[in-house]
């Protein structure tokens, strides 16, 4: 199995499928944990390595349908690979297609050296009760704080891309203050970990990580109403419409493959019966017609599809 999947995965690397090599890489991890006896292999965990493969054969299916690329959808069988591994920390931004040599950067900012020492004190002074609240008017107002903590270190970036990557930090903390996204999990990670870059440059350590920059576009990229500076960092890294409002749901996979395969059969079946009767005559509950079609109405109803 590891051998075949392997040969998969390379042929989507070859064809340039963008976001699904995360779910090869992490489903082949998962099997030579099983082989080399690190996992435990059940059958439960062998069925999220076939759940996640059936979510790509049908993400695959849909870009041959003319679907719009959207391998964030693929996100909740990639974090449950990446769950059997054990990491703590799985973000939807991992799936993102990203350009990372946009051309289409704002300029960098005029403003003074940002003194990120200060500008931390502010942004964890309001990150503090963002985290530990509930009431969503007072995160709004905290997220609205931790943006304006981050302006003057945009500011202060004279450079393009030090520029664009923190406007999107900051971008993405002003739409948590309008509204336009969600106070979830994933939020609450991310400005974790800004203060922690900001905590970072102030040490004197000048990476700007490029997964911080992923998870912060993923933002960008879900908000229903972009702010400007939303709209023109989604342009600048091609990320608009990547994100469906549905991505945490199980989109793939709902359908039982076997009861798929009666139906199929059942359906064939049916309509030779049908063809039969419309072309012979005759009576149509000779010749199995009526037992052909109770199978397909029985199997039909296995497949959870609209009427």
């Amino acid at each position: 199995a590891g051998s075949h999947l392997h040969q998969v995965h390379g042929a989507l690397q070859m064809v340039d499928v963008a976001g699904v090599e995360r779910v090869g890489e992490t489903a082949e991890q998962v099997i030579d944990r099983f082989k080399d006896g690190a996992l435990e292999l059940t059958p439960e965990r062998a069925a999220t390595v076939g759940e996640a493969y059936r979510a790509l054969v049908e993400y695959l299916e849909e870009l041959l349908d003319g679907a719009a690329p959207q391998p964030v959808r693929l996100f909740p069988y990639y974090r449950a690979l990446q769950e059997l591994l054990g990491v703590e920390r799985v973000h939807p931004g991992q799936m993102l297609e990203l350009d990372l040599a946009p051309a289409l950067l704002p300029g960098g900012g005029a403003g003074p050296v940002p003194d990120y020492a200060a500008a931390r004190a502010a942004f964890e002074k309001a990150l503090l009760p963002f985290l530990r609240g509930a009431d969503v008017d007072a995160q709004r107002a905290q997220a609205g704080a931790m943006r304006d903590a981050l302006a003057p270190v945009v500011h202060g970036q004279p450079q393009a891309e030090a520029h664009a990557f923190w406007l999107a930090l900051q971008a993405v903390a002003d739409l948590v203050a309008l509204g336009q996204v969600a106070p979830d999990l994933y939020v609450k990670q991310l400005f974790g970990q800004i203060n922690l870059q900001l905590r970072r440059m102030a040490q004197g350590h000048t990476n700007l990580p490029e997964a911080l920059l992923r998870d912060a576009l993923f933002f960008l990229s879900a908000a229903t109403e972009p702010t400007p500076d939303a709209r023109l960092l989604r342009d600048a890294y091609h990320v608009a419409g990547q994100v469906p409002a549905d991505y945490l749901e199980r989109r793939y996979g709902r359908v039982d493959p076997e009861a798929l395969k009666d139906a199929r059969a059942a359906l064939i079946e049916t309509k030779q019966g049908w063809d039969r009767v419309a072309s012979e005559g005759g009576d149509p509950l000779e010749g199995g017609f009526n037992d052909a079609l109770s199978r397909l109405a029985g199997a039909s109803e296995k497949l959870g599809a609209p009427a």
